[in-house]
């Protein structure tokens, strides 16, 4: 009998060099990169700014990032939220997505080998 997603819920979280490592409830295992999860981020300001950028790209114009945006993608801390979710925060101060069990599921698998693991 195969778990409905309300059943599949994650068993294991571990933080990585490059991110998380998740382990799902019926042995799936997630291997996800900090950088990737910051560039799926959920958050309304994310989705606001990869709908600007994919319909207002010019293709003379250098786009301009802050110092916090250069710096190294890494997650610093990840809190659930009810029992549905985790909030990530990444080095760059971003806090506001909040990654359902659902969306992280939904993901492909984007972070390091398991041979590149400690």
């Amino acid at each position: 009998m195969s778990e409905s997603f309300d059943t599949i819920l994650p068993k294991e979280l571990e933080k990585t060099d490059s991110g998380i490592r998740l382990l799902w409830s019926d042995g799936k295992e997630q291997l996800l990169s900090a950088r990737f999860l910051r560039l799926v981020c959920p958050c309304a300001t994310c989705r606001e700014k990869r709908t600007a950028k994919a319909g207002t790209a010019d293709a003379g114009s250098l786009p301009v990032i802050s110092p916090a945006e250069a710096a190294p993608e890494a997650i610093v801390a990840m809190r659930p939220v009810g029992n549905y979710a985790y909030q990530i925060t990444f080095a760059d101060g971003h806090d506001t997505g909040i990654f359902s069990f659902e969306f992280l599921r939904s993901l492909e698998d984007r972070g390091e080998t398991a041979s590149q693991r400690s």
